[in-house]
């Protein structure tokens, strides 16, 4: 069995709807979808234990996932309306409330300066040590109206190949999972 880790956005968890909908349409696959920190310092030890723990095949990052993602080389990933560029964290400085239930039932995360200037050093070396192989491992998919990750695509552009929009805003609907996120695991994975 094919096992995919999910790695959620700042403000969500591992019981977003993506997740529901992932398991719905890909009932043959193993979905791990752990809440995940919002700080770097905390995140990246996070998935890197678990990607040692399982036989992780496919990364799928939505939004700040998607940034953790793609500075994942080695594994084929999909990002979703990923927030390639996170120095808009400056926004979210204090306190914020989750948008979905968190396993440990805290709902609130902060956002201090010193995250806001590691995430923003994260940026200078996200696009580095891309290669021929890398690039036919990552695909972005991006909704066509998604206006808060909307340089991301252009950025994506810049340095990967693989990049498609899907019908959507920055959370994508059931359909664009349906009809594009599983198409690109089955690709990513055949």
């Amino acid at each position: 069995m094919k096992e995919i880790l999910f790695l959620h956005g700042m403000a969500s968890s591992g019981k977003s709807d993506i997740v529901d909908y992932l398991r719905k349409y890909l009932p043959d696959m193993k979905v791990w979808a752990p809440d995940l920190s919002i700080d770097p310092q905390i995140a990246f030890p996070q998935i890197d234990s678990f990607l040692k723990e399982h036989s992780i095949d496919l990364l799928i990052g939505h939004s700040l996932g998607g940034f953790m993602a793609q500075k994942y080389r080695g594994i084929p990933k999909i990002l979703l309306n990923p927030s390639l560029g996170m120095t808009y964290m400056y926004l979210f400085q204090g306190d914020n409330k989750y948008k979905s239930v968190r396993e440990n039932g805290i709902q609130i995360w902060h956002v201090d300066k010193r995250m806001c200037q590691q995430y923003k050093e994260m940026e200078k070396t996200e696009f580095d040590d891309l290669t021929k192989e890398e690039d036919e491992l990552t695909v972005g998919l991006f909704g066509r109206y998604d206006f808060m990750t909307r340089m991301s695509a252009h950025w994506f552009r810049q340095h990967y190949t693989h990049r498609h929009f899907m019908p959507g805003w920055h959370n994508p609907p059931e359909v664009a999972i349906r009809d594009y996120v599983v198409k690109e695991v089955r690709r990513l994975l055949a």
